[in-house]
């Protein structure tokens, strides 16, 4: 469960990115984040995942209040998160199969079982066969797998993306939400900051949408269709 309570963002520059954003999210759910550009759909997803602390308000996971937990702490709460990037953020000059890697050399897991969960999420995402490769070497929508891959592979309860499809075209967009999806399905609270309304309608899920740093929505996935006839 994640809980904001009253939480608010001012940077240094004196620029406010959320007011007053008061949320649960249960585990397991799948969630939206939508709005204009500057809306704060990055600065929130940052705070979940303690890169930025908040201004005012508290913000709990798992029933731990993030804003006083120190850098150790949030270095452990990290090991069950994990956060797709819409530029990617690989290391270009190291191998697909280091880039996903990292996340668990972090942990100083051994090499053994690195290489053995590594293989198994590039599998996954359809990449096995391009782990030597780098991501120069690689097309975006390639390069997207890999940065979901390396979100993957520290197994978290919690998985972040910040306009994971801003990048690629619909088709490569549908492939990233449908793993999503399939991550979701598996128990993992899913949360995807964007703008792409058409994901939003083909991949219905509850929708928080902000406006200025408020949360001016937060809506239900509309009804399945039932299409069976009364008998």
């Amino acid at each position: 469960m994640i809980q904001l309570f009253n939480v608010g963002k001012i940077y240094n520059n004196g620029v406010p990115a959320l007011h007053s954003v008061s949320v649960k999210i249960p585990s397991g759910d799948f969630v939206y984040i939508t709005g204009s550009s500057g809306a704060g759909k990055s600065t929130l997803l940052r705070l979940l995942y303690c890169a930025e602390k908040p201004s005012r308000g508290q913000i709990l996971m798992g029933g731990r209040n993030t804003t006083r937990l120190k850098p150790r702490d949030i270095a452990m709460l990290r090991r069950d998160i994990g956060f797709v990037f819409q530029d990617f953020k690989l290391l270009n000059n190291r191998s697909v199969f280091e880039n996903v890697a990292l996340p668990l050399q972090v942990q100083n897991l051994p090499r053994q079982e690195i290489a053995s969960r590594v293989y198994q999420v590039l599998q996954y995402v359809g990449l096995e066969y391009k782990l030597r490769r780098t991501p120069l070497e690689l097309s975006g929508g390639e390069q997207q797998r890999v940065a979901v891959a390396r979100a993957m592979v520290v197994n978290p309860r919690l998985l972040l993306a910040d306009e994971p499809t801003g990048n690629l075209d619909h088709d490569l967009a549908v492939e990233i939400m449908e793993m999503f999806k399939r991550i979701n399905e598996a128990g993992t609270t899913v949360m995807v900051a964007t703008h792409d309304q058409e994901i939003l309608q083909q991949f219905p899920a509850r929708t928080l949408t902000l406006h200025d740093g408020n949360i001016t929505s937060d809506s239900a996935p509309p009804p399945e269709d039932d299409n069976e006839e009364e008998v």
